[in-house]
This record gives C-alpha cells, sequence and structure tokens, in this order.
C-alpha cells in the first residue's frame, strides 16, 4: 500500500474515532490537546526528535497520561509520522488541514480549527511537548486549580533586572536604581513557561486563552526549558542523561 492511500485510510479510521470520542466525552470533561505540525523550522521533525530513547512528544503523552487527569488525549497534526507516533502511545489524532499548519499560523488559530471539529468539547488544557521537563505534579495542580477558575497557565520565576528605552534614554524597567535588589531581597517576577495552558472554549473562540480569573502554577525554574534550537536540545539531553 502507498502512502498516499495509506494515510488516506487512516484519515477515515480517525474520522470515526473522532465521532466516538465526540459522542462519549462530557461537557464537563477536560481534553489535553498538543499540537505538532510537521513542518517546524528551528529543528528538522522536532516533535520527533529523541531524548533518551524516546520522541519529545512520546514524552509529553506518556507525562500526560500518568496525570491520571484527562480522559481524552489528541494530538492535532498535518504529518502522517506524528500521527503513528502519537497513535503509537495512546493518543487520539485530530488530522489537521495544511492551511492551520504553515509557518505563519498561530496556536489560537490551531485550537480554534481544532475546536470547530469538535464541537462537543468545552475545556481544553494545551501541553506544548517542546517543555521537555513537564511533570505530572503540575498537570495535576493545574487541573484542580481550573475547576474554580477560567484559565490555568504555567510560569516560571525570574529575578533578571530589566531595562527599557524610554524616548532614547535607557532605565530601569522593574527595579530601582537607588534601591538595586538583591536575589533574596525580592520575589522576583512570573514569567509565562509556555508549558501549558487550561482553558475554555468560550475564551478560544474569542481568539484568548487568558482572562481575569485566571491562576497559576510555578514550575521551577530549572524547569522552564523549552526545545526551540539544537542547542536546547542538547541541553535537555545533557541534564536528562545525568539523572538517569
Amino acid at each position: 500500500m502507498n502512502a498516499p492511500i495509506y494515510w488516506f485510510l487512516t484519515f477515515v479510521l480517525q474520522c470515526a474515532i473522532q465521532v466516538e470520542s465526540n459522542a462519549n466525552c462530557s461537557t464537563n470533561d477536560v481534553h489535553a490537546l498538543i499540537l505538532a505540525r510537521g513542518g517546524s523550522k528551528g529543528i528538522t521533525y522536532k516533535n520527533l526528535v529523541q531524548i533518551d530513547g524516546l520522541s519529545i512528544l512520546s514524552r509529553a503523552i506518556t507525562t500526560i497520561s500518568n496525570s491520571s487527569c484527562f480522559k481524552h488525549i489528541w494530538v492535532s497534526t498535518d504529518d502522517e509520522k506524528i500521527a503513528l507516533e502519537a497513535k503509537k502511545y495512546g493518543a487520539i489524532v485530530h488530522i489537521r488541514p495544511a492551511k492551520y499548519a504553515l509557518d505563519g499560523t498561530s496556536s489560537i488559530e490551531a485550537i480554534q480549527e481544532f475546536l470547530e471539529g469538535h464541537k462537543a468539547i468545552d475545556n481544553f488544557a494545551l501541553f506544548q511537548c517542546t517543555s521537555v521537563f513537564l511533570k505530572e505534579k503540575y498537570i495535576e495542580e493545574a487541573y484542580q486549580k481550573f475547576k474554580v477558575h477560567d484559565c490555568v497557565f504555567s510560569v516560571k520565576r525570574s529575578h533578571n533586572l530589566r531595562w527599557k528605552y524610554v524616548e532614547e534614554q535607557i532605565l530601569p524597567d522593574n527595579f530601582n536604581l537607588k534601591a538595586r535588589p538583591r536575589r533574596q531581597d525580592w520575589k522576583g517576577d512570573m514569567v509565562e513557561a509556555g508549558m501549558f495552558y487550561f482553558s475554555t472554549r468560550k475564551l478560544a473562540m474569542k481568539g484568548l486563552l487568558q482572562n481575569k480569573k485566571c491562576d497559576v502554577v510555578e514550575i521551577a525554574a530549572e524547569d522552564g526549558l523549552e526545545i526551540d534550537s539544537y542547542q536546547d536540545l542538547a541541553i535537555a539531553r545533557c541534564i536528562i542523561n545525568s539523572n538517569i
């Protein structure tokens, strides 16, 4: 069987699985979602690169599954190889149209396309498989907070002293020059980590993931590494292999 025919039959079968999943899910369920297109630029097939013998996609699916917070774990992709890897580790594949998997396609556009195809899903948790230090405890904390908030997302603490230009003059942004803080004297800034975003259909269809009724899960700064370059990949491999 040649690849195009196989991919078409996979698509037909997957459509049937998606219909069944929609029929069985409750509007109160939270569905895990990973966006994993095939055309990554910084690292070729980034979602399938391996760390300690496992693709970063499979690592994410496994960690999400181990949290026991989700009945459904979806991978939205335009790529056959990624689809097969997702199914291998128990995820449901959403076939994403090519026009929603372009370099310029935003995450929110891909989420909206997914939600349009699955009308029964009201609540979702977007996970970035490039955040390879995702942990079950972070997921579980976010899941519990999401029960009483419209949205929950990951943050990490930063103690960087920031500067900015104001009318061509460089000025401190988050500290006072006359009272330069020591690390131990202030809590630092909370910076989005990008690891996950729990949100609702209502927000997503407005083009948002967050509103004023959000809460956060603070992750350890060392867990905030994202795989965006080969250097990031080398660092992640070094850290994970050293902990074996």
